[in-house]
């Protein structure tokens, strides 16, 4: 079973940036998220909009969710783009139609946050 994969632009993370935090903290913001390492441009713009959703609006939890996308970003990933289906995913009971129903939700919850 596919999980949908955001793509995310840079215009998408300055607009986030823009509509969740305060104007004024938008080059500090800047600057805390460069300090996660990507090899992959699409790959960073991807977890820096995971940082910046679980982060909520709060400039301090970007450093520590920053650190934590540099030990393991698929952490970061698991919790932001499908936090249903993680919770989940190793029950062995699981039907493929709840599985699927779960992804769903995770993807209408993701692009929701994304788009408002």
């Amino acid at each position: 079973m596919e999980q949908k994969v955001p793509k995310i632009s840079d215009n998408d993370i300055n607009r986030i940036i823009k509509r969740d935090y305060p104007q004024s903290e938008f080059t500090r913001i800047e600057s805390i998220l460069k300090m996660y390492k990507s090899n992959s441009e699409e790959g960073k713009n991807r977890i820096y909009a995971a940082i910046l959703k679980l982060s909520e609006g709060n400039v301090e939890l970007i450093k520590n969710f920053v650190e934590k996308a540099n030990y393991d970003f698929r952490d970061i990933i698991a919790l932001s783009e499908y936090p249903n289906y993680s919770r989940y995913a190793f029950d062995n009971n699981l039907t493929e139609q709840k599985r699927k129903q779960l992804i769903d939700d995770d993807w209408f919850q993701y692009e929701n946050w994304l788009n408002r």
